[in-house]
């Protein structure tokens, strides 16, 4: 299973002149404030103590922030108000599993460092006789404000359009919740990120399985307010230094997620709706 301490932050980079702050995002103290919903495993999720936030992405950010010296504030929040939250100046980023859309970076500056798909999954045996393909008809499960929300719609308006019966569309404010309906029954099945998914499958023992397999593979992206270029260029060149010294792939490896790991990071990357 993945670890579940977050890494430490090493704070004596800023006395090092590693990287600085010059974005209008950084805080005296050397510390940013990150807002995160943090009920997104293994992406991001409280610990026991119902405090200390975890997650791949956690400790992929945490090791970023530390090559420019700063140390993330994690502020647990609903992952539909974060991005509201760093435009309007309460967050200085957002951390939350958010995969880069051009309607996004419309909004905000986002910067790219991992890669993921999504994947469908079920009860084992696939009860419903799930089809992602042909799910007219069914009952599915989905985290509200994400991308795979947008994606459910958009298939049950296809079902309208064709005169079949739309989707029973169940939305709920985290994936835990929405996995949950799956394994007690009451939903056909869900739809979510590949490496959620699989915890999904990883921690219910043998009561899912993955259903076809992943698709629309695109870049996570820490969100940034649109006028803070300065501090997203800083952050996008300390996940290169990240990749290019080795912790990146130690930490995708620990998490077991090689598989999203990205070549490069980019302030708003080019990518294809």
């Amino acid at each position: 299973m993945p670890p579940r301490k977050p890494l430490t932050v090493a704070t004596a980079l800023a006395a090092a002149g590693v990287l600085t702050l010059a974005g209008c995002g950084a805080e005296d103290d050397g510390t940013v404030t990150i807002g995160v919903e943090a009920t997104y495993p293994p992406g991001e999720y409280l610990d026991e103590d119902g405090q200390t936030v975890l997650g791949f992405n956690v400790d992929l950010v945490t090791a970023a922030l530390a090559e420019m010296g700063v140390e993330p504030v994690w502020e647990p929040t609903t992952f539909d108000s974060i991005i509201i939250g760093v435009d309007t100046g309460t967050y200085d980023m957002g951390a939350s599993s958010f995969t880069v859309t051009e309607e996004r970076m419309e909004q905000v500056n986002m910067v790219s460092y991992f890669s993921s798909g999504t994947q469908w999954f079920a009860q084992t045996g696939n009860p419903g006789d799930v089809d992602p393909d042909n799910a007219c008809g069914l009952r599915i499960a989905v985290q509200t404000g994400t991308t795979h929300d947008t994606d459910i719609e958009a298939r049950s308006q296809e079902c309208v359009d064709a005169g079949e019966d739309p989707i029973t569309i169940e939305k709920f404010q985290s994936q835990p919740q929405a996995t949950e309906t799956v394994v007690s029954g009451l939903n056909d099945a869900s739809l979510a990120d590949l490496p959620t998914s699989l915890y999904a499958i990883q921690e219910t023992g043998d009561k899912l399985e993955f259903i076809g397999e992943q698709y629309d593979a695109a870049p996570y992206g820490v969100v940034l307010h649109k006028d803070d270029t300065e501090l997203s260029e800083e952050l996008a060149a300390a996940f290169n230094t990240i990749i290019e010294n080795g912790t990146y792939a130690e930490i995708l490896e620990e998490w077991g997620i090689e598989v999203g790991a990205l070549e490069a990071a980019e302030v708003n990357p080019s990518v294809s709706e």
